[in-house]
């Protein structure tokens, strides 16, 4: 914990859309850091070993540019690793085999990072101008492709899907059994998670002015807290009825979800980096 490299490991760039670069994070698990690199070119999922950097397994994927950071599924069936992209969902195992995918035909721009409860993972793209902004809910123990037909709703492994209510660039998140969603212009909306039926939506988050947002939100003890780009901090009631309890303010912008330890939150901005605690 010096401070000094241990480890690298060079990738050959590759051409992305727009030039825009890749932006899924690595991931850590058992022991192994798991990332994918999805481009124009020559994507793939890989697992590097965390002492030494060496690769573990790696596998191709025929896939184009999307920005979302893989996610490790631990259901009571298996452990998966699961990614979203603009051709396809797809799930590995912890060796980089295929489990399962399904076309999602998903939005332009896929950003969102999956994420799960009570065996169930939910996957979501959302660019605010496509028709179609789609979210899944995808049980355990699914296998080859289980792409809905075109009138389906729901099969065997998906248990609901909502054409409207992906994301942009903010990742959901489900807190004391409800899925919550602020979508990149500021509207604030809920679902049952293991159902897909609306509880509320459109909630203007902010009493007024333009509020946009990149954050993903975050709870803790009862509240929601949704960081805007303007650097407005939003906090939310948790539960089935909107009720905006708080509104604090950074003064400068800020486009990166907060990372939480034991007993702090750390908030970047712009030009500053804040630890908040509890006294």
């Amino acid at each position: 914990m010096d401070g000094n490299e241990v480890w690298r490991h060079e990738i050959d760039p590759q051409k992305t859309m727009s030039d825009w670069g890749p932006a899924g994070s690595p991931i850590i698990h058992d022991g192994n850091v798991i990332m994918t690199y999805d481009n124009m070119e020559n994507s793939w999922i890989a697992a590097f070993d965390g002492k030494t950097g060496d690769i573990v397994w790696r596998t191709e994927r025929d896939e184009v540019s999307s920005w979302a950071t893989p996610y490790v599924w631990e259901n009571d069936i298996r452990t998966e690793i699961v990614t979203n992209g603009k051709n396809r969902i797809r799930s590995y195992d912890e060796a980089g085999k295929l489990l399962w995918e399904m076309d999602g035909r998903m939005s332009w721009a896929c950003i969102a990072t999956p994420l799960s409860n009570d065996n169930l993972v939910f996957v979501n793209s959302g660019y605010f101008m496509d028709k179609h902004r789609p979210v899944y809910a995808i049980k355990a123990g699914a296998s080859g492709d289980i792409t809905l037909g075109d009138d389906e709703t729901s099969s065997e492994f998906v248990a609901w899907y909502q054409p409207l209510a992906g994301n942009y660039n903010t990742s959901p998140l489900i807190y004391q059994d409800l899925y919550y969603s602020i979508l990149d212009r500021g509207t604030f909306e809920c679902y049952n998670p293991a159902t897909g039926e609306l509880v509320f939506t459109q909630k203007k988050i902010a009493p007024s002015g333009r509020t946009t947002f990149t954050v993903s939100p975050w709870a803790y003890n009862g509240k929601i807290f949704c960081l805007s780009e303007q650097g407005e901090t939003y906090v939310v009631e948790a539960g089935s009825e909107f009720n905006l309890l708080h509104q604090n303010s950074l003064d400068e912008m800020c486009m990166s979800s907060p990372a939480i330890t034991e007993d702090s939150l750390i908030i970047r901005t712009i030009s500053k980096l804040y630890r908040i605690k509890n006294k």
